[in-house]
């Protein structure tokens, strides 16, 4: 099969307590007690080896294709899941982003597949974000997970985005009322209509 022969005998998945795994030509095996046995190959296993199991965990499904977006492909791991696709290549979603993200409909959705890691909110201590196809989702403990996109997002981020003067957002995108789309942030809102475009209101 697409895995090949063996090219190392079994060993221990460094970090993770009783976790092993063997490497094959096309392949690595994992297995935990908990997780049992799964496959990680091509461009997730090369995104995989790049992330420490320790943290997102060992893998919980063999690679497999995701529902709603045609030729993709994802694993899951205990603690995260990584997503490939030949537009966006692999990247990892964990945590309450993950969460977030899910609940606008995932890869089917309107925020599409991650075109990036989790990664610091540069300039904003403790904050995170992910960056989407049609979507930014930032976290913090203080503010929670919420998504920007659209031409509230461009807005956004030509205010300096977090580390600018309206710092993290505190809603997802809603309707105002019937012509208004409106995001809020810790300093103020930007919301947008069609004859206006999107405007920002910075509290003072």
């Amino acid at each position: 099969g697409f895995a090949g022969l063996p090219v190392s005998d079994e060993q221990n998945v460094t970090g993770v307590t009783g976790a092993k795994y063997n490497q094959f030509q096309g392949a690595n095996i994992y297995w935990s007690a908990a997780t049992g046995a799964h496959e990680v190959h091509g461009a997730i296993l090369a995104k995989y080896q790049t992330l420490d199991p320790a943290v997102l965990g060992l893998p919980t499904t063999d690679e497999t294709s995701v529902p709603g977006y045609a030729g993709s492909r994802k694993t899951e791991l205990s603690g995260a899941t990584i997503y490939w696709s030949a537009v966006t290549g692999a990247h990892e979603v964990h945590g309450a982003i993950r969460d977030k993200w899910l609940a606008t409909g995932g890869p089917a959705g309107f925020v599409g597949l991650p075109v990036s890691d989790e990664q610091n909110v540069t300039g904003v201590t403790g904050a995170k974000y992910n960056q989407f196809q049609g979507a930014n989702i930032y976290w913090s403990a203080g503010t929670g997970a919420h998504e920007v996109h659209g031409a509230i997002l461009l807005k956004y981020i030509d205010y300096g985005g977090p580390a600018g003067p309206l710092a993290l957002p505190t809603s997802d995108e809603y309707s105002a009322n019937a012509s208004i789309r409106r995001n809020n942030f810790q300093n103020g809102f930007i919301f947008w209509n069609p004859s206006a475009g999107a405007q920002t209101d910075i509290l003072r």
